[in-house]
């Protein structure tokens, strides 16, 4: 009996880590990305998040990518980059092609490979050298 007391409290707990988790997950995920030339064009820079937050740019990330990126990225909707997740340990997910070469070109690299899916994908320490260059251009999840 008093097992099934603790088997019961701790799939309550487990219930609301979960719960948790995926309220957090939402609040990071933003609705839709945007270009460089549009969140330049904002006084504060941001997007917002499924969880009804905002997603924010520094404006000096914004430039400095700006100065990188070829023209054609620069209208596409890319930001933020968002990395999720892959099924290798320390590998994340990027879904777009613009994203992918706006993440390889930013973090000096010549380009991504790519999944049987088409997918593309990079390393953990990768995105974390990046993230320590331009901390508000991109998301991980996962």
């Amino acid at each position: 009996m008093r097992l099934d007391l603790a088997e019961k409290e701790w799939e309550g707990r487990e219930e609301a880590w979960l719960s948790r988790q995926a309220r957090l997950f939402r609040e990071l995920i933003p609705v839709r990305r945007a270009s460089v030339r549009e969140l330049l064009s904002q006084s504060t820079p941001f997007v917002e998040t499924r969880g009804g937050g905002r997603h924010y740019f520094s404006k000096k990330d914004l430039e400095m990518a700006a100065s990188k990126l070829r023209p054609e990225l620069l209208d596409a909707p890319i930001l933020p980059i968002v990395f999720t997740r892959g099924e290798a340990e320390d590998t994340y997910i990027v879904r777009e092609a613009e994203a992918a070469e706006a993440f390889a070109t930013l973090s000096g690299l010549r380009g991504l490979e790519r999944l049987s899916s088409g997918e593309f994908y990079t390393y953990k320490s990768l995105i974390l050298h990046f993230l320590s260059r331009y901390p508000s251009l991109g998301v991980i999840t996962g």
